[in-house]
């Protein structure tokens, strides 16, 4: 009976977590809940009975072996334990070396016990049969042991935060187990529940990126925030975004679905997002792709590219350029700005990188600027301080963009 619902409880276990894969959620943009592996609490109970873990105990719990042919292989020389085994040998060396995590994350010493005389191999793969033959023990007791025991929670804590911070996923297991042992009602268990959990999706090259982007907007950055600090918080988020736009397939997606740049850029990949940008072609360019261009730019000091970006984005968005431009997000130009809002004959906003160059700000050449005033009135402004007798370049001016030649001309007075 007890073999029935353990046997149960690992298939119950195992469906929860396929359950909780986003690659399996066509609906739901909620990020999954994983359970504690089963595996973790087989060594539990084999701690709590035995006082340690074996290997070839935790294979007759999982139904991998039965007794009978342990003491077959106990009683014969020359035959190897593995070809006794139930099941593929590729998922029991996994559960093997997923159980080692575990008995090292708890903080069990190693004793690796030699092969009697004439007993054969365990498995054939050396590094298998030596950790099939290491016994895992609770260390000694110290001195120190009540001091721990006070201290648990604490500890319990900063290893969770460890493993967060670390990307480390069967850490952060065995660490929720800890805490919700020692405080079942801590504040912060729900939210490293869906932090620990979101660290499988590190593991899935097949997420569903509008269900991830939507878990992490609406509920992980939060909880991140609230358990990680700021910082840290952004960074835990950051490897999400990163392991995302190394993943999809397109550069740029529809309305509403982030493209491979804004990815490197949440990422905080600066180079990565303005490579991917570079692949674009022309007419793929949009106006959040130009405000990553601009920001991840001047994040890695190419203030000729972010120029450009600006002109850009002053030409073919001066709404989105001007609410950029109200948030001084660029302590060189605010002065500048200021002065821009300031003017006793307003200019529009698509005029503002031709106004900056009439000031003697060194705005660069745009190449394959569009077709538009603005854009020209900025290379004819270019062509009056090479030459500011140049016939042409004022006449243009003057009837398409007579404000700003009046600007021109009040500064050169």
């Amino acid at each position: 009976m007890v073999w029935l619902v353990l046997f149960v409880l690992l298939v119950e276990a195992s469906e929860a977590v396929e359950s909780t894969n986003p690659t399996n959620q066509t609906n739901q943009t909620n990020q999954p809940n994983q359970p504690v592996s089963p595996i973790n609490e087989l060594i539990d109970q084999l701690l709590a009975r035995d006082g340690e873990y074996r290997p070839v105990e935790l294979l007759i719990l999982l139904r991998r072996l039965d007794r009978s042919s342990l003491a077959l292989f106990e009683r014969e020389s020359g035959t190897v334990l593995e070809d006794a085994l139930f099941g593929d040998l590729d998922r029991v060396l996994e559960q093997l070396n997923h159980a080692a995590d575990r008995a090292r994350s708890l903080g069990l010493e190693a004793r690796t016990e030699a092969r009697r005389s004439g007993q054969g191999q365990w498995f054939r793969r050396a590094t298998a049969d030596h950790q099939a033959r290491t016994v895992w023990t609770r260390a000694e007791p110290s001195a120190q042991a009540d001091l721990f025991l006070d201290n648990a929670l604490a500890v319990a804590r900063r290893e969770l935060t460890r493993a967060l911070q670390q990307a480390d996923r069967l850490a952060g297991e065995a660490a929720l187990v800890d805490l919700s042992r020692i405080d079942a009602g801590a504040d912060l268990l729900a939210d490293a529940e869906h932090l620990v959990g979101a660290l499988g999706w590190l593991e899935d090259d097949g997420l569903n990126a509008v269900a991830v982007i939507a878990a992490l907007e609406d509920d992980l950055a939060l909880r991140a925030k609230r358990l990680l600090g700021r910082a840290d918080g952004q960074l835990f988020i950051a490897r999400v975004y990163a392991h995302l736009a190394r993943n999809r397939s397109l550069d740029d997606g529809p309305a509403g679905q982030l493209s491979r740049a804004e990815l490197h850029e949440r990422a905080g990949e600066a180079s990565a997002a303005l490579e991917a940008l570079d692949r674009l072609a022309a007419e793929a360019w949009s106006t959040r792709l130009r405000l990553v261009e601009l920001r991840t730019s001047l994040a890695l000091g190419q203030r000729e590219r972010a120029l450009q970006a600006l002109s850009w984005l002053c030409w073919t968005d001066p709404q989105a350029a001007e609410d950029w431009l109200e948030q001084g997000h660029d302590d060189e130009l605010a002065r500048r700005v200021e002065q821009f809002w300031d003017l006793e004959a307003p200019l529009e906003t698509a005029l503002f990188p031709a106004w900056l160059l009439a000031r003697g700000y060194p705005i660069p050449e745009v190449e394959a600027a569009p077709r538009m005033d603005a854009a020209r009135a900025l290379e004819n402004i270019r062509l009056l301080r090479q030459d500011p007798s140049n016939i042409e370049a004022r006449g243009w001016l003057q009837n398409h963009a007579p404000a700003l030649m009046a600007h021109w001309m009040k500064e050169r007075g």
